[in-house]
């Protein structure tokens, strides 16, 4: 367990400067985050580099955060695959930008909407599986808040996903309304789908370091062992 503290660290660093970096590309690019989508900061000089870079470093903290919870022995078999079905998808986000709104649609900018569906259906199930298939005293403490994390990150993306229909002619009550706003119901996914990330990951490092042996008990342990011989 002495490697899972430094690993929930590095994933807690690198999801956090991902964050950092879209939450700068907000201020900094002048899209409108109620109808421009995140992936529309890759048309922005500034967002051309950083937004890739983001996403391929939240990419990393994920698998960092894979290998943590396999060598805790608290990711299963399915958690395990869809962490890194989850990574798969924020990598493939910035391997291929999306189509510019309005283009005709491309194989790049079908891969890039494949790919989102990937990380936000990913998370949201790999956080339940774990909660699920772990011991209850290792996790009982952030069950609960890491099942309403999932279920509202779950439903938000049912919502945007939802949305997309009238572009298909599929109407609905509100269809129109949800249609304009595709770019903050994207940003409300994206919220609860990180805390989870955050969420797991603070709870590795609690469970790392309470479960390393104290340096003063080992000291005792070993003086005792050399007395006893």
């Amino acid at each position: 367990m002495r490697s899972v503290p430094g690993a929930a660290v590095l994933s807690l660093s690198l999801v956090g400067l991902a964050v950092l970096l879209i939450g700068y590309l907000h201020g900094a690019t002048g899209v409108d985050p109620v109808h421009g989508m995140v992936s529309d900061y890759v048309f922005t000089s500034v967002g051309s580099v950083l937004l890739p870079i983001a996403v391929l470093v939240l990419a990393a903290g994920l698998m960092v955060l894979r290998r943590a919870l396999l060598v805790a022995g608290a990711a299963g078999r399915w958690t395990g695959v869809l962490v890194a079905v989850a990574a798969l998808g924020s990598a493939l986000i910035g391997l291929f930008p999306a189509d510019v709104t309005g283009a005709p649609v491309t194989t790049t900018g079908l891969v890039h909407k494949l790919a989102g569906g990937l990380l936000f259906g990913a998370v949201p199930v790999a956080v339940l599986t774990l909660v699920a298939g772990s011991r209850r005293d290792r996790w009982q403490a952030v069950a609960r808040p890491l099942r309403w994390l999932a279920w509202t990150a779950i439903a938000l993306f049912a919502g945007f996903l939802t949305s997309y229909l009238p572009l298909f002619g599929v109407p609905f009550p509100g269809g129109d309304a949800l249609v304009g706003m595709q770019g903050l119901l994207e940003r409300l996914v994206l919220a609860p789908e990180l805390a989870l990330v955050v969420v797991v990951a603070a709870r590795l490092f609690r469970l790392g370091t309470s479960s390393a042996p104290a340096p003063v008990a080992v000291a005792i342990g070993t003086a005792e062992a050399e007395v006893a011989r």
